[in-house]
């Protein structure tokens, strides 16, 4: 869990260490999208997909996108449950521009972004559904408030759940 400081947007790396490394960037672009949908969201939760691209050595992804909440998505302040509404025609847009469904973000209000029980096991049923053809999806949770924001990216492949650590830098606040 990384705190969040607002004046600049740049990408944040967050990588895994040891024999299986993994690094994943949160571009710009994907950061703003979660901390202005969490600032609309008041004191209920919200979330969305990632989309992005893989890397071209070793395990890395870019963020590029993390969409709204969509449309028909139910939520409550310690609950989210996103729907797939209008999910698939956007999806086969990004496929056609070389991107990908890459995982999962929401917004814990006023709380740690650190994932729950629930959050792990969704999850997990994501990494084993061969219709997501996302065999390793990635779970960011943005938490806290405009006070200050905090932010988890969590790994889920080979059945193992890894949690990334930022390799420097802030996230936007405010």
């Amino acid at each position: 869990m990384e705190a969040l400081n607002v004046p600049t947007l740049e990408p944040q790396e967050f990588i895994a260490t040891g024999d299986e490394g993994a690094s994943v960037w949160l571009g710009p672009a994907a950061i703003q999208g979660m901390i202005a949908a969490a600032s609309a969201a008041g004191k209920k939760e919200t979330g969305g997909i990632l989309i992005g691209r893989y890397g071209p050595i070793g395990w890395v992804a870019d963020v590029l996108e993390a969409t709204p909440q969509p449309e028909g998505s139910l939520a409550g302040w310690a609950w989210f449950q996103r729907s797939g509404q209008g999910l698939a025609e956007l999806l086969r847009q990004r496929w056609e521009a070389g991107l990908h469904y890459l995982g999962e973000w929401h917004y814990h209000p006023d709380a740690s972004p650190s994932p729950s029980h629930s959050d792990l096991s969704a999850m997990q049923a994501i990494a084993r559904d061969r219709s997501y053809l996302c065999p390793s999806p990635l779970l960011v949770i943005i938490g806290g408030s405009r006070a200050g924001w905090r932010i988890s990216v969590t790994l889920f492949r080979n059945g193992a759940t890894t949690a990334l650590v930022n390799s420097g830098g802030a996230l936007p606040a405010g």
